[in-house]
């Protein structure tokens, strides 16, 4: 059976949420659905992990904030596993360094939670046809996002690798540290730092790791 064929039929749905009142509103909307057929859930990401090994779910839909991880990360881990994944993002964050993020993974759906019902049937609807889906405040912010974008590679701004530096300077690593982390000699290191403090106006380390975070370059610590 193709995939297309496949994702035609109803489809087979887990939810990745770390609040059970939430998976049980899910499970209730999805289930509801005749385009939907089985759905399982789970409360973190080992339960996901194990259950993914164990069945062949067409959709996982994923929270972003979980207890002590990231549903980003989730992502990519099942990524691994199955290459042929469809995503949806459920999010209540618009902060610039969560879409930056989530766009990263180039997930098929993303819903905030404030959407409602309505927007994560659509959503389910869309994937299952193999078509993305964002919902329309989602839409509007990731309209913003990509102009912002287009501006910034304009203005000549951090490179990804510049960035993966960002992170580890934001985080308190040293030079050496960094290069041990990035497998880049000191000298390079010191060279994205220049660049970095050129290419932001910062004044200083603070100052660099401030307007980084301003601009959606690094995520916060302890905020995710």
């Amino acid at each position: 059976m193709s995939d297309v064929s496949k994702l035609l039929s109803p489809v087979s749905i887990i939810m990745l949420d770390d609040h059970e009142l939430v998976l049980e509103g899910l499970s209730k909307v999805l289930e509801g659905m005749p385009e939907v057929g089985h759905t399982d859930r789970a409360f973190n990401s080992r339960e996901l992990i194990r259950k993914s090994k164990e069945n062949d779910y067409d959709i996982y839909l994923i929270d972003v904030e979980l207890a002590g991880e990231s549903g980003i990360d989730v992502i990519q881990s099942i990524r691994g596993l199955h290459p042929q994944a469809r995503f949806i993002v459920c999010t209540m964050h618009e902060e610039s360094w969560v879409l930056h993020a989530l766009l990263r993974q180039e997930p098929d759906a993303v819903v905030l939670k404030l959407s409602g019902v309505k927007a994560i049937k659509e959503a389910v609807l869309a994937v299952r046809e193999g078509r993305k889906y964002f919902c329309p405040r989602f839409e509007q912010m990731y309209r913003h996002l990509e102009n912002v974008r287009t501006s910034l590679v304009k203005k000549n701004l951090p490179t990804p690798r510049e960035q993966e530096v960002l992170q580890a300077i934001s985080e308190g690593l040293s030079t050496c540290e960094i290069a041990v982390r990035l497998c880049l000699t000191e000298n390079t290191v010191e060279s994205y730092r220049k660049s970095l403090m050129t290419k932001l106006e910062a004044r200083n380390m603070a100052d660099l790791v401030v307007k980084a975070m301003q601009r959606g370059f690094i995520k916060p610590h302890n905020d995710f």
